[in-house]
């Protein structure tokens, strides 16, 4: 029995040492977040690119999301015409947990401000803004957001190299200002507040290179 405890100790102590070499001598990475639970057409969607900077156990960290879309509504009126612009910067730190040349599992928090300003333009009716729609704006209405994101997840490196792939899910809670809706320059649906708490899957994917 005591046979078995000392070795049982030096295996232990050997492991830990190996575990304590093999820490992650990364500087810096970059890359890219997506999801295959979007509901657009494609299925993995780019949200995020993403910047890192290592330092000890921690990164810090920041992820930008940004979208400008002008597409005509051919289903309608071929005349009109949706704009939409989209920014998403995520500032935050993370901690490795047991980071090595192979993974780097993380836990962190990021501070989170969104925005998005929809209108559209139409040729033989008069402007929307604020939103695509006075009567079915659900999913398209502007907005302003702040809050938080506890993120958790892990990156594993091709054959222990600078290329990686990863995985991270978050908790989020925003507190939105909805833009109100106005419709030829008259407010029909005024602004309002909304909080949120919700699971977010947006960065389910994560692809990049480290140096």
């Amino acid at each position: 029995m005591k046979k078995r405890l000392r070795v049982l100790v030096v295996f232990v102590l050997f492991s830990a040492s190996l575990f304590a070499q093999s820490g992650n001598n990364r500087m810096a990475s970059v890359g890219l977040s997506m999801s295959p639970f979007d509901k657009t057409e494609a299925l993995f969607t780019p949200y995020y690119i993403n910047g890192r900077f290592f330092f000890s156990d921690f990164a810090a960290r920041l992820s930008i999301g940004t979208s400008m879309l002008i597409s005509s509504d051919q289903e309608d009126d071929a005349s009109s015409v949706k704009n939409t612009a989209q920014l998403d910067l995520r500032p935050g730190i993370e901690y490795h947990i047991g980071a090595s040349q192979q993974a780097i599992p993380f836990i962190g928090i990021d501070l989170v401000y969104a925005m998005r300003n929809n209108n559209m333009n139409s040729a033989v009716g008069a402007p929307i803004s604020g939103a695509w729609s006075i009567t079915d704006f659900e999913g398209n209405r502007g907005y302003y957001a702040l809050g938080f994101n506890l993120v958790g997840g892990g990156d594993y490196f091709i054959s222990g190299g600078s290329f990686f792939v990863g995985t991270e899910i978050g908790l989020e809670f925003l507190s939105y200002k909805y833009s109100e809706i106005k419709w030829n320059d008259q407010v029909v649906i005024p602004s309002s507040k909304k909080n949120q708490f919700r699971l977010s899957l947006n960065s389910a994917i994560r692809l990049g290179v480290a140096f």
